[in-house]
């Protein structure tokens, strides 16, 4: 049977260019959230008059689509933006393993949404195969495993009540 080699712990950055893409982070992400915020209470004062008419079929069905796709283009945090930790842990496997066990404790205790993603900057030593192992045992499984992207995130569906492993 084919092995996808996707599914595995990704390869070791280069200590430059995390280097680099970290003074980026901490120059541009300010500018990035300022844009974020501004776009959110642009779209929440369009809200406004389209409530007003929303007896138009379809109209509030548009706007949350509108709304999702520009934070799909244009996200909070985007995926090469470079934290402290990760520059200083990366290839750590150890450090990963803690960050994916705190995320899912505590998505174990709070999170009450049926779906959740799962970013890979949480599981990028381990690799996606075993954050879907570690995932079932919290209680979480995969939304469509075919159509999974594990080198971006992963899309996960709530399979059983909210529990901690014991």
């Amino acid at each position: 049977m084919h092995r996808d080699p996707s599914w595995d712990p990704l390869p070791v950055r280069g200590t430059a260019r995390l280097t680099l893409q970290f003074l980026l982070t901490t120059v541009y992400a300010p500018v990035h959230w300022l844009l974020c915020t501004t776009f959110t209470l642009a779209f929440l004062a369009l809200a406004v008059p389209l409530e007003l008419i929303g007896w138009i079929p379809g109209v509030e069905a548009g706007y949350g689509k509108l709304f999702d796709a520009l934070y799909r283009v244009f996200p909070w945090w985007p995926r090469w933006f470079v934290t402290l930790p990760e520059l200083r842990h990366e290839g750590d496997a150890a450090f990963y393993q803690a960050r994916l066990e705190a995320k899912l404790a505590r998505w174990a205790v709070k999170w009450k949404q049926p779906q959740a993603e799962l970013p890979v900057r949480t599981y990028r030593a381990v690799g996606a195969g075993y954050a879907a192992q570690r995932l079932g045992e919290y209680g979480w499984g995969l939304q469509d495993p075919a159509s999974q992207r594990p080198l971006t995130g992963l899309k996960l569906t709530r399979t059983a009540p909210v529990q901690t492993p014991a």
